[in-house]
């Protein structure tokens, strides 16, 4: 994990008078902002091991400082089931007291339930959009490598349309936005474009 002072290069010297805690925020807030508009940072979780009639499972084991943003992909045994429905779109009547296979993934930040409740058990696969958490002291070092300007422009333009700062720049703050706009774009572009069905685990550090 890189820490947000990794970013101080490219940031410091154009935000004169800033707060390290004040410009760690904004560097925060812009990573957030961008994995959930690019959808870039996509992570393998660790196999579920799947018991009847258990339809709720916590996601565990996402790497430190990271959240699950939204699961992109979800297999139930051997079968593709349906991840992230909204309750509203599943055309099971009372599914709630339903058993049987599963057919959907609602998914959350900290939990997936399973629809239809199994009635068998199982091993269940998903790959995940994951974002900095709140308090995240970093980023993952591939989306640093890839995409540091991206989030370094997202942070100048918070900063510099901030009013009465030393570092308040209206003109350059929205240049900077559009550039982050741009850059999230062409990051969620490349993202679909990679985009595989089967689960690919990447090498990053967990949580002790």
């Amino acid at each position: 994990m890189k820490p947000w002072s990794e970013f101080y290069d490219l940031t410091v010297p154009d935000l004169p008078g800033c707060p390290m805690g004040v410009l760690n925020y904004a560097l925060r807030q812009s990573a957030i902002a961008f994995c959930e508009q690019s959808q870039a940072w996509k992570f393998t979780l660790d196999d579920i091991a799947v018991e009847a009639n258990t339809g709720v499972y916590a996601l565990i084991n996402t790497p430190v400082g990271s959240i699950v943003h939204v699961i992109t992909y979800a297999k139930f045994n051997d079968t593709e089931i349906s991840p992230n429905t909204s309750e509203s779109n599943i055309p099971i009547w009372n599914w709630r007291d339903q058993t049987g296979i599963p057919e959907y993934v609602l998914g959350g930040p900290t939990a997936v339930t399973l629809v239809p409740t199994p009635n068998l058990n199982g091993t269940l696969k998903l790959i995940a959009v994951l974002k900095p958490t709140p308090v995240a002291e970093g980023i993952d070092d591939d989306i640093f490598n890839e995409y540091r300007e991206a989030i370094v422009h997202g942070a100048k333009s918070r900063l510099m349309l901030s009013p009465k700062k030393p570092y308040t720049d209206a003109s350059l703050g929205t240049y900077h936005n559009q550039q982050f706009a741009i850059k999230t774009a062409s990051a969620g572009n490349r993202a679909d474009r990679n985009y595989t069905r089967e689960p690919l685990r990447t090498s990053i550090m967990r949580r002790g």
